[in-house]
């Protein structure tokens, strides 16, 4: 597969012409992304720039590869590209990809994930000569990479103008999954907004969501995906409710994925319904007034089995909430035990009801810790950095001047 690939970008580089010499005002910017209708973490990474980038100086648009485009970026005033892709490795969205980069002036191309920044590789830096910057944003995706395509990596990450990790941990096993050059790879952590959001029509109340005034709230904000481990928060709050009857509420606000194996919606509702959670237990599904739900918790959790840099993490923590996650990378990354949450190790179902009940029975701890998180947001992931790092790469490497 190695030299199939390589053979074939030769014979394209071969058929192309030479790049034509252009002035421009504004920095064209491609972002490529895995196509889909859920919006995850990679793609709120990208909406985010997308609706935050200098439009004086950056002309932005999206390519998603698959079948389908996240409706949100439609919405948007820009030019949005679905690139179907109908085999494992399929050469005619490779061409159709280095179409729109040659059509649409592009001079930088910003892709997430491995296969995107594969499937960018060519239309970015053989057919047309346009910088490349490869964002990844988890490292047990870089783990489940084949050997092959790990070399095939290697390889064309030696040509790749900047390599961005979402978090340390995540640069550090760039490099030693791909043996970059330390110079060639920087860390721009994932952003959110740290200022009151505006919510259109009326914000979200406890009385809204039929909670009593005096209960207290858990929440969690992940997709239904197995990934994200719901099954763990559920069992560690079904013995909150019955060991110590409290008066507690668990938000679970998240997207299903219908008719994919991943989908954990229906092993939730059976948990749900088995153990008579119904009134406990409010399943809100997908939500775009978040950052307002976020004020009606009092703790948030997430017990994902793996991560990249949670935004979903990063917004509690903004909104000023103690935060409890499991001890996996991404994770780790932000919570730090005993300061602003706890980390529990996956599976230990009495060490997260002890955390929970901990925070939930002393609410001065709730909000010293939710202080620490927030300060915290403040210091290192809030989304005006984030875009101003990203916004200095792109300028760096294309100067709306004269340019190949």
């Amino acid at each position: 597969m190695h030299y199939t690939f390589a053979t074939i970008l030769l014979m394209e580089l071969v058929s192309q012409g030479s790049p034509k010499l252009t002035h421009m005002k504004r920095t064209n910017v491609l972002f490529v992304i895995f196509g889909g209708d859920i919006l995850g973490g990679s793609e709120r990474l990208v909406y985010s720039l997308v609706t935050n980038l200098h439009r004086d100086s950056f002309n932005p648009s999206v390519a998603c590869i698959g079948d389908s485009v996240f409706e949100g970026f439609r919405n948007l005033d820009i030019r949005v590209y679905a690139v179907p892709k109908k085999r494992r490795f399929d050469i005619a969205a490779l061409r159709m990809l280095a179409r729109i980069i040659r059509d649409d002036n592009i001079h930088v191309v910003n892709a997430h994930h491995f296969m995107p920044m594969i499937y960018s590789f060519y239309g970015a830096k053989i057919a047309n000569h346009s910088a490349l910057v490869y964002t990844e944003h988890s490292v047990w995706e870089m783990e489940r990479i084949s050997r092959c395509w790990r070399r095939i990596g290697q390889h064309l990450l030696r040509s790749v103008d900047s390599i961005v990790g979402v978090s340390s941990t995540v640069t550090t096993q760039l490099m030693r999954s791909f043996e970059t050059r330390p110079s060639q790879v920087k860390t721009i952590f994932n952003g959110v907004k740290l200022d009151a959001v505006e919510v259109q029509g009326q914000p979200p109340t406890k009385e809204s969501l039929n909670i009593a005034r005096g209960e207290r709230v858990i929440g969690m904000v992940a997709n239904f995906k197995k990934i994200k481990n719901h099954l763990f928060l559920l069992k560690a709050f079904q013995e909150l409710v019955t060991d110590d009857k409290q008066e507690i509420k668990l938000l679970l606000i998240g997207q299903s994925f219908s008719r994919n194996e991943e989908d954990a919606e229906p092993e939730i509702r059976r948990f749900v319904s088995a153990n008579a959670l119904e009134k406990n237990i409010l399943l809100l599904g997908y939500r775009e007034d978040v950052p307002a739900l976020l004020g009606v918790m009092d703790i948030f959790c997430l017990t994902s089995f793996r991560e990249g840099l949670p935004i979903s993490l990063l917004e509690a923590m903004a909104a000023g909430l103690p935060v409890v996650g499991t001890d996996v990378d991404g994770i780790r990354d932000v919570i730090i035990d005993g300061r602003n949450g706890y980390l529990i190790q996956i599976g230990d179902v009495p060490g997260l009801k002890c955390a929970l009940n901990t925070l939930l029975r002393n609410e001065s701890l709730r909000t010293k810790m939710g202080q620490e998180s927030q300060a915290m947001a403040k210091e290192r992931f809030g989304l005006e950095g984030c875009i101003k790092q990203y916004e200095s790469l792109f300028l760096s490497l294309f100067d709306p001047g004269l340019k190949v």
